[in-house]
This record gives structure tokens, sequence and C-alpha cells, in this order.
């Protein structure tokens, strides 16, 4: 996950101090702003989960796992920013770790956006067999799986990147060969985007297509906010994966077209703090589209409201498949009636 350069390019830099803010201060600031709201934000969503709810349905247990990895992500954020500034001076170890925590909450959030869109799918598609997957016992073991398959997929950056790091810098160049950190970037694109997002798609466009079948069917505030989730997601992670991929292409053209391989190199390496900068967001925006949401209730932005929102969200996924399951029944004894 090479979002972390800035001291390098610093150390091959002449230019003006113009050249230093675009590729220090400007991402350091934008970091800032994500963690004023990321933490505290996220934190809030955390303590109003586990202190006012005795009892967590599926969605809300996806919905606190997320802010606890965004509030994981956040708590990273003051290391980066002093790196962007004066240079990573906390040693290889620390950075290894520190990139680890990125690299498995990142996995983490991925995965668990996807099985939100994947519980909202069967719930509106087979009701009957999804009652099965709200089962306390069911529910641990998912997410303990979940959990499991993000450090796998993270560990990476432990044990391939044994490389000794240069001083003043904590980055992916730390990989042996080029075919190793290609082979990373390939699996990091396509198990944590292509694969869940195309998940996703598809989820979304059977429920799309279901809930057109089932007129009557009431849409409900969950639905639309785990959409809302997902896009935000989608949107903060897209630039970063296409420089991803770009670098792989570079990687791969080094032998045959080196010119080439250069020149895309050193445009991923000048936009490297910025785009990674903008994957920070999706850290902080959930808690927004939160406040967003529970601004519908009366009183505005107050602790009772998102009480509420999270309390509407617990009942949608309780009462959830059963109330699918009777609009099924209902719209199958219209068809029979209708023929």
């Amino acid at each position: 996950m090479d979002l972390y350069n800035a001291s390098e390019l610093e150390g091959n830099n002449t230019g003006t101090g113009e050249t230093h803010e675009s590729i220090s201060v400007l991402p350091s600031l934008f970091l800032f702003a994500c963690f004023l709201v990321g933490f505290p934000g996220n934190g809030f969503v955390v303590w109003i989960i586990v202190t006012k709810f005795s009892r967590h349905s599926l969605t809300l247990l996806l919905i606190l796992n997320l802010a606890i990895t965004d509030l994981i992500v956040m708590s990273t954020v003051p290391f980066w920013i002093y790196s962007f500034l004066y240079g990573w001076v906390f040693g290889d170890i620390f950075c290894r770790l520190l990139k680890f925590c990125v690299y498995l909450t990142v996995y983490a959030s991925i995965f668990l956006i996807t099985l939100m869109s994947l519980h909202r799918f069967a719930a509106v598609t087979y009701p009957f067999h999804s009652q099965k997957f709200g089962r306390p016992r069911v529910v641990r073991c998912t997410l303990l799986l979940l959990w499991v398959a993000a450090c796998i997929f993270g560990s990476p950056i432990l044990i391939a990147s044994s490389k000794p790091k240069k001083e003043g810098v904590c980055a992916d160049e730390m990989y042996y060969t080029d075919r190793t950190r290609v082979t990373v970037n390939f699996v990091e694109t396509l198990v944590g985007f292509v694969i869940p997002f195309t998940v996703m798609a598809v989820c979304y466009t059977c429920v799309l297509k279901r809930l057109k079948i089932l007129k009557n069917h009431k849409k409900m505030k969950t639905g639309k906010l785990i959409a809302a989730v997902v896009i935000a997601f989608f949107v903060c992670w897209l630039p970063y994966q296409v420089f991803n991929i770009l670098i792989n292409v570079a990687l791969l053209l080094k032998e045959g077209h080196p010119e080439t391989a250069e020149n895309l190199l050193q445009v991923t390496k000048a936009t490297m703090n910025i785009h990674g900068a903008i994957a920070f967001v999706s850290s902080c925006l959930n808690p927004i589209l939160y406040a967003f949401a529970a601004r519908s209730f009366h009183g505005g932005l107050r602790e009772s409201n998102f009480a509420k929102l999270f309390a509407k969200i617990h009942e949608d996924s309780e009462e959830k498949s059963a109330r699918e399951k009777s609009t099924i029944e209902s719209g199958v004894s219209m068809e029979k009636l209708s023929n």
C-alpha cells in the first residue's frame, strides 16, 4: 500500500517550497482534517452501539466492526502526518507494524461492506434461508473468519517486505524484487477491490430487480444507508486502485520499455501522497453519513437521534426477513390469483 513516500520524494527533489507544499504539507493538512472528523466520529459510533444496545443484529455488528476498523486507521494518521513533514523516525519494525494495521483494516473494511451487501441480498432474495445467518454462533464465526482473512491478506507487508528500508522512509520499496511487489499489488487490487465490488454490484442489481417485482415493499432507511457506505468506499479507493494498476504496469514494462515504465513510475510517485490521503477519507465519511441519516429524526444531531438511527437499523435487520417472507408469500398468492 504505497501511500507514504513523501520523505523519499523530497530527498530527490531540488525544487521550490511550492513543490514541498504540494507533496507534504497539503496532504498532511488533509489527513489532519480527516483525523479530526474520523477519530471522534467513529469513537462515538462505537460508544453508542456498545452502550445503548444489549443485543446486536448482524447489520449492527457489521457497522460496529466497520467503525472499529476506521478507528484503528485514524489512530495511525498522526504518524503518517509526522512522516510527511519530517521523514520517518519511528524505526523499521514500527513502520511494518503500522503499515500492517492499515492493510489489515482496509481488507477488513471491504470484507465487512461486502458482507453487508450479501446480507441485504439474502434477506430480499432468500428470506427463508437468511434467518439462519442471523444466529449468534454463526455471526461470531463469520466475523472471526472475516478478521482472520483480513490478517492473512494483510500479512505480506510483514513477510515479503524484509528488505532493509532507506533511512527516513516508510514505503513499499522494501520489497526485494519487483515481481514480489507486482504479486502483492495484484492480489490487493483483485481481492480488495475488483472481486468485492463485482459481488456488491451483482447483489444490488438483484435487489433492485426484486424490489421492482415486489411493488408493495417499503424501502427501508437501512438499505439506503448501506448503499451510501458502499458508494463512499468505492469512490474513495478507486483513485488509489487505479494508481496501483499503473504501478504494476510500469514494473512489468521495465525490461521491454524502460522509458515508458520510468515515466509511469514518476507520475505515480508525484501524486502518491495525494491519492493516498484521499483513500483515508473513507474512514471518516461513515460517521458523516450516519449523521445525515440521524437528522431525519426530530431534534437534529443529538445523541438520542444516533441511538434511534441504530435502533432502526437493528429493527430492520431483525424484522427484515420476516417482512420479506410475508411480502413474497403475498406476491406469489397474487400471481396465482391473476393466473
